[in-house]
């Protein structure tokens, strides 16, 4: 009997172990990286607000066309310095998503630190436009297990990128360019595109070339929403007004 108790308890045991691993990898975040239906492309922004997405807005509005934006809360600049261009933009129907707060390795960061970067972004953007985002983009494209799994239990869906401007990379405005008339040659093919929205020549020059580009080629230019069939926002509710707590 004592020999039949110790195998059933090894078992379950074993059993445990083996289950375990399953279960977090079952609870970690999916990564996404291009848009699920053909002749559908998301052009998508990171690193701000700042003072150039007022002209990124600009021209994706000229162009008929969707962005998303995944912000940091304190990068380039305080993002309760741009609320009014933030709200703008949201009002507009482009997709606001985060990107940490200080743009860090979330690789990098223990549970508790990543936590709290995303804590402090979501309290931003609840302050400034009432909403609380459900769509991530890890900055440097950097993400390990524990890390998706963090974003998993908050409700993030994680989102890469198919094609890289490059521009974060110092690369030319030609190069960009270069690029996208790449991205239009491969029509229908589904695709995101990572641009940064901090990069003067991104947001005067790259971004309405890349618009009218892809358009040309028959792409319809699209949100990250629309593109992957995804819920941007756990719940929208009115925005607060401006008060001493909006600071950096």
């Amino acid at each position: 009997m004592r020999t039949f108790a110790v195998t059933v308890a090894l078992l379950a045991s074993l059993a445990s172990s083996y289950a375990h691993p399953l279960e977090e990898r079952a609870s970690a975040s999916r990564v996404y990286t291009q848009c699920k239906d053909s002749g559908h492309f998301a052009l998508t922004f990171d690193d701000g607000p700042y003072k150039y997405n007022g002209r990124v807005i600009q021209d994706l509005d000229n162009g008929g066309a969707l962005g998303t934006f995944f912000v940091n809360g304190n990068n380039y600049g305080c993002i309760y310095d741009y609320a009014e261009d933030l709200q703008k933009a949201f009002a507009a129907g482009h997709i606001i998503g985060s990107h940490t707060w200080s743009h860090a390795d979330i690789a990098k960061l223990s549970t508790e630190e990543l936590n709290n970067e995303l804590k402090k972004v979501e309290t931003a953007l609840k302050k400034i436009l009432g909403i609380r985002p459900k769509l991530f983009r890890p900055p440097f494209g950097s993400y390990d297990d524990n890390s998706l799994q963090v974003l998993k239990k908050r409700g993030y869906s994680t989102i890469d990128w198919s094609m890289d401007s490059g521009d974060s990379d110092n690369k030319s405005v030609e190069y960009s360019k270069k690029e996208y008339q790449k991205q239009a040659r491969r029509y229908p093919a589904p695709g995101i595109g990572l641009n940064h929205e901090t990069y003067k020549g991104t947001a005067y020059t790259v971004t309405p070339y890349a618009i009218k580009t892809l358009q040309d080629a028959g792409y319809k230019l699209v949100s990250i929403p629309e593109c992957l069939g995804l819920q941007p926002y756990e719940y929208i509710a009115g925005k607060e007004s401006r008060n001493g707590s909006w600071k950096c």
